[in-house]
């Protein structure tokens, strides 16, 4: 089946909160979508039997925590997931308290929103996963063939299709790398497979950063922000 858009959301606690966040998305987002959970053991065990709209739960439970790689496993694992089971032209990665604030119509409304690489040896570019990064495989990688990173905020980057099959084929290819990313103590979700796609071509970028906000702060060319649970 045909969607245009894939909506994944690692997600560990609260099933009502979600239930609310999915009912956004639904009520929000009227491309033809699929949303697609991965969730620990708990949240599995809680949502395996419910039926819910537009919802796929992927079969395989990653138990995750925060400031982890183990959050870029199960972004990962449902990136392949789509690309195993799903035609579909954006891939958007969203976190369990990121919410819509406004309409999402069209692909050429993620379009506006590219986000840009930074050159791996500009000092003046980095921010403040720099220190951390550089002690990653992928670092090491990229600066040998003296290519380029890129950051963001994982909540709201959004890949193309032909992106997502880059990430997935790069990261079986190089498996240490990717298991380095998937075990590092640290938020690797906010550089890894950024900087992997800005060498194949451009990502997106509709999210309002890693801090909760309200709606009289968020940028209003931009579609989702993050919310209190």
């Amino acid at each position: 089946m045909k969607f245009d858009i894939i909506i994944s959301i690692n997600v560990h606690e609260k099933p009502d909160y979600l239930l609310n966040q999915i009912e956004n998305i639904n009520e929000y987002v009227s491309l033809n979508k699929k949303i697609i959970l991965n969730c620990n053991n708990f949240m599995f065990e809680e949502l395996k039997d419910r039926k819910i709209k537009n919802v796929i739960i992927n079969p395989l439970p990653i138990n995750k925590r925060r400031g982890h790689g183990s959050l870029t496993r199960g972004i990962v694992s449902n990136m392949n997931y789509a690309i195993q089971n799903y035609n579909f032209d954006y891939f958007l990665v969203m976190s369990s308290r990121e919410f819509f604030y406004r309409k999402l119509k069209s692909g050429i409304e993620i379009e506006k929103n590219i986000h840009k690489h930074k050159n791996l040896n500009d000092y003046s570019n980095c921010n403040w996963h720099w220190p951390i990064f550089k002690n990653t495989k992928l670092y090491q990688y990229l600066k040998n063939k003296n290519l380029y990173y890129s950051s963001s905020a994982h909540e709201g980057m959004c890949f193309d299709r032909e992106s997502c099959e880059y990430i997935s084929k790069f990261l079986k290819d190089n498996s240490e790398i990717a298991e380095n990313i998937f075990t590092f103590n640290h938020c690797v979700e906010e550089f890894a497979i950024q900087s992997i796609c800005c060498n194949f071509k451009h990502y997106y970028y509709i999210g309002n950063g890693v801090y909760e906000k309200t709606l009289e702060e968020v940028d209003m060319n931009k579609f989702t922000f993050k919310k209190s649970r």
